[in-house]
């Protein structure tokens, strides 16, 4: 007696892997830059919440408020209460490939009223050619917009 297997035959599964194979051929590169886009978005939201932090803070303690930020690839920023070398919060993002642009440390001042009392009011982030710009208006309000800060 001899039963029926029901299984794939080589032919059937040697025409699935290829097929298989063109999909993931086709949506890699796309998915590749999805997740750089997504890892750039993070890491500018996480930037925007230190700001906000920030910002808050100088509000609630009715005092200037600082942000030092240390740009580079990979890229660190620090929220310092005036007078004293407290660091109220710190984001340390050296060990990432997103990049902040600018040269030494930057500071950000919120005043007490959470208005920008500093000069910089553009940062701009950016990762394998994408970029986005986190924005500080004089009054304080804070937008992260794609591209790259002066519009280039």
């Amino acid at each position: 007696m001899r039963k029926n297997i029901k299984a794939f035959t080589l032919v059937e599964l040697m025409v699935a892997v290829a097929v298989l194979a063109i999909v993931l051929g086709i949506a890699a590169p796309s998915f590749l830059e999805m997740l750089r886009q997504n890892t750039l978005r993070s890491q500018a939201n996480e930037l925007l919440g230190v700001m906000h932090y920030a910002r808050t803070e100088a509000i609630k303690r009715r005092v200037n408020v600082t942000v030092n930020l240390t740009p580079g690839t990979g890229w660190k920023a620090e929220v310092i209460q005036p007078g004293t070398t407290t660091v109220l919060r710190a984001v340390d993002k050296t060990a990432t490939s997103v990049a902040l642009n600018g040269s030494g440390t930057i500071a950000v001042v919120f005043d007490l009223r959470g208005r920008r009392q500093s000069a910089d009011n553009c940062f701009q982030l950016s990762y394998y050619g994408n970029q986005r710009q986190l924005i500080v208006e004089t009054g304080g309000a804070l937008k992260i917009e794609a591209g790259a800060c002066g519009g280039s």
